[in-house]
């Protein structure tokens, strides 16, 4: 399991070839490295592509036809893997090796098992075609622990560290931290999730406030907000005053959004929150503001 490593200044800009078609890194995906200043950094393996320092990356999204799906066999309790029949989108070998399988539905639901990591080609999965069997193996010491029929559905979920991509505009999967920029394509490294870090900004930031994953710039950040979705136009036939409330954002500015009753407007606050396609995750707080399109101070705090 991931593991808790303090290291020396400039330890957070090695980097670590891949050993080939297992994904084995130096260290377990998601281990820690602490500097002597507390920046905290996660193992993670990019996605291919040579990272851009500064910018924000996420895990790997989720595949439609690898959630939701059912077994193909029955596991009795003990059981040390699990397997399940993909549907639309192949799985290359080992490419959930580190991650997670859990029971989403029906016998056996709400349990989660931890996979193997791939030591050798296949350990922790081999390759499964579209509409085939994908068979996972659990890390040492876990066990099915609820016997699994053909009426359940498992998911299957990649390490978040494994394979990482710029953040989607929003982001598509859970954050995976902020790039050093020193990893070349298909390499391990550290990725930094907390401390003081460089980060691409969108938008006018403001010091001091809390930030979030940007929503129009890949890889950026921008001070937190919240989105509302329009919900059409109605016909109002009343004889009373009508309230209506603002948006205040973080600089202060109101927008007037909607009318929302008839009784007299009051003083309140208002839940505005919405779904992932109108918000994005929170990543830290801004230290120093700079300007759009410039690098950002940010104290990141991304759960590792």
């Amino acid at each position: 399991m991931p593991r808790v490593y303090y290291g020396p200044m400039g330890e957070n800009n090695s980097t670590y070839p891949n050993s080939g078609n297992a994904n084995l890194g130096r260290w377990e995906l998601g281990s820690y490295l602490i500097l002597p200043d507390q920046r905290k950094y996660c193992f993670a393996l990019n996605d291919g592509t040579v990272e851009v320092a500064g910018n924000l990356y996420q895990s790997v999204a989720s595949v439609a036809g690898h959630v939701n799906r059912g077994p193909d066999v029955a596991r009795a309790i003990a059981a040390t893997a699990v397997s399940a029949t993909l549907t639309s989108t192949a799985a290359a070998d080992d490419i959930y090796a580190e991650g997670i399988v859990h029971i989403n539905n029906d016998t056996g639901q709400g349990y989660s098992y931890r996979i193997r990591r791939a030591n050798t080609v296949e350990a922790a999965n081999a390759d499964a075609v579209a509409s085939g069997v994908l068979t996972v193996n659990l890390q040492a010491g876990e066990t099915v622990q609820v016997a699994i029929d053909t009426t359940t559905e498992v998911t299957f979920t990649r390490n978040r560290f494994h394979q990482v991509l710029i953040t989607a505009t929003p982001p598509t999967a859970g954050l995976a931290g902020v790039s050093p920029g020193v990893a070349a394509a298909d390499r391990f490294y550290w990725s930094q999730v907390g401390g003081y870090a460089a980060v691409l900004a969108s938008g006018t930031m403001r010091e001091g406030l809390p930030v979030q994953a940007g929503l129009t710039t890949a890889g950026s950040v921008e001070n937190r907000k919240q989105r509302l979705q329009g919900g059409g136009t109605t016909a109002l036939v009343v004889t009373a005053a009508l309230a209506y409330y603002y948006l205040v954002d973080s600089g202060g500015t109101t927008t007037a959004i909607a009318v929302i009753g008839t009784t007299a407007a009051t003083t309140v606050g208002i839940d505005v929150s919405g779904g992932i396609a109108y918000n994005s995750p929170t990543v830290g707080q801004c230290i120093q503001p700079n300007a759009t399109t410039d690098y950002a101070l940010i104290d990141l705090q991304i759960p590792g």
